[in-house]
């Protein structure tokens, strides 16, 4: 009481003449009891769930996959809060949406792992769906943290005249024998293009592989020349690891320009996240080749496959508890409080930053043009484009802008006027 009696003279304090408008009282109301609205709607689910699921398991005298089904439960229950604090956090303190649009949609891969895992063993004739919706997020998540590198870089540095002066970036182990990446431009055009690779090749290869599953054709744990399976698996881990190897490459180059947002704990986090669900899966898909997970003997009629399905999706269950407290820990809020008074953020606003989609359409959109002008006119990859002594005054003045998307060209430049302002 006392606590709400403070913050409405605090609100009054700030109008000019006493009174506030209704939606700026609202939006400030909204703003300070966020936390505290959804934790209250959160305990009462739990107050609904739990009693509804201890019932369902004592009915059902405790069949083993029931169980199993509240274990993971009780970890997706533990998992979700953990992350929704750190989302909301992030939007009460909204200070940079170019950057922190990209770190809330990092931190929602956990609870998407999670909660897509447990429906994926609840629901098990529609796992091949839920784990195809929980792959491709694993793209989007990939794409997210290499144009968070991207946008900061933007806002601090000069990107392609640093590169330009800086020694050329030696390729790693087992590619140390090859020419260096090319210097200035071309190096993020080059080390995005990796990442983007498997932005569009993973969607491609899930609906190659639901179509294959739906027509009995996919050839599922088969290592065979016409297993759709095992070629989508092929493309898919070489995709991955040619974008993750372009991530570190990126990282390298510009470690120490890098150094304030501490990258490489977030990247550690999300390549664990990726690695474990990628590697454990294929392993227990080999268990079942080896016939070492054999079908079920019980009434419930779980086949080899759907166990080790199951298994896939309780391991990830467990394992992205750990991984909401590592999340919450890495990807913090507090870099971005600021001691400066100002407004708070519009909710809504901000939810829509997150959810908006056109900065990866128009990302795509220009990866494929300068493909297509690189294809087209037979230009070599260090220049990528016309020479500068070829180049118009209005193409110069292209030449130099970001590569990234215009609206978000448009928020870095608001959020430097805006701090520019409050200085």
């Amino acid at each position: 009481l006392l606590y709400t009696i403070k913050f409405e003279l605090k609100l009054m304090e700030s109008s000019q003449d006493g009174h506030m408008r209704w939606d700026e009282y609202a939006a400030q109301w909204l703003h300070q009891r966020l936390g505290y609205i959804l934790l209250i709607i959160y305990l009462l689910l739990l107050c609904i769930a739990i009693p509804l699921t201890t019932n369902e398991l004592v009915q059902r005298h405790a069949e083993k996959h029931i169980v199993v089904w509240f274990v993971a439960g009780i970890f997706v229950y533990m998992t979700i809060p953990i992350t929704t604090s750190g989302v909301v956090q992030h939007l009460k303190n909204f200070s940079d949406p170019p950057q922190q649009r990209r770190l809330i949609r990092i931190l929602m891969m956990v609870p998407v792992y999670s909660f897509f895992s447990y429906l994926g063993m609840v629901l098990k004739s529609q796992t091949i769906y839920l784990t195809a919706i929980r792959e491709c997020y694993e793209s989007y998540v990939i794409y997210n943290f290499m144009m968070f590198l991207v946008t900061f870089m933007y806002e601090q540095y000069n990107v392609e005249q640093l590169l330009t002066y800086k020694p050329a970036q030696p390729q790693l182990f087992p590619f140390h024998k090859l020419p260096p990446w090319p210097k200035g431009k071309s190096f993020v055009i080059w080390t995005k293009r990796g990442v983007f690779v498997y932005v569009v090749s993973k969607p491609i290869t899930t609906i190659m592989t639901l179509i294959a599953e739906l027509t009995g054709n996919s050839g599922t744990n088969e290592f065979k020349i016409g297993s759709v399976w095992m070629w989508t698996l092929l493309i898919d881990n070489i995709a991955q690891m040619w974008a993750l190897y372009c991530l570190v490459i990126f990282y390298q180059a510009l470690k120490h320009e890098l150094a304030p947002i501490k990258p490489l704990p977030k990247f550690l986090c999300v390549k664990a996240v990726v690695f474990f669900s990628f590697w454990q899966g294929l392993f227990l898909n080999t268990l079942v080749l080896l016939h070492f997970i054999k079908n079920s003997k019980e009434e419930d009629g779980y086949t080899a496959e759907e166990i080790a399905d199951s298994a896939q999706n309780l391991l990830i269950c467990l394992e992205m508890f750990g991984f909401s407290i590592a999340h919450h820990i890495v990807f913090s809020y507090k870099p971005y409080v600021s001691d400066i008074p100002r407004p708070p953020p519009q909710f809504l606003t901000s939810i829509s930053h997150i959810f908006d989609m056109r900065d990866v359409g128009t990302d795509i959109r220009t990866q494929l043009n300068e493909m297509k002008n690189i294809i087209g006119r037979g230009e070599r990859s260090e220049t990528v484009g016309m020479s500068m002594q070829s180049l118009s005054r209005r193409d110069r003045k292209m030449e130099r802008k970001p590569l990234i998307s215009t609206s978000e060209h448009v928020e870095m430049e608001t959020f430097k006027t805006y701090h520019t302002t409050d200085n």
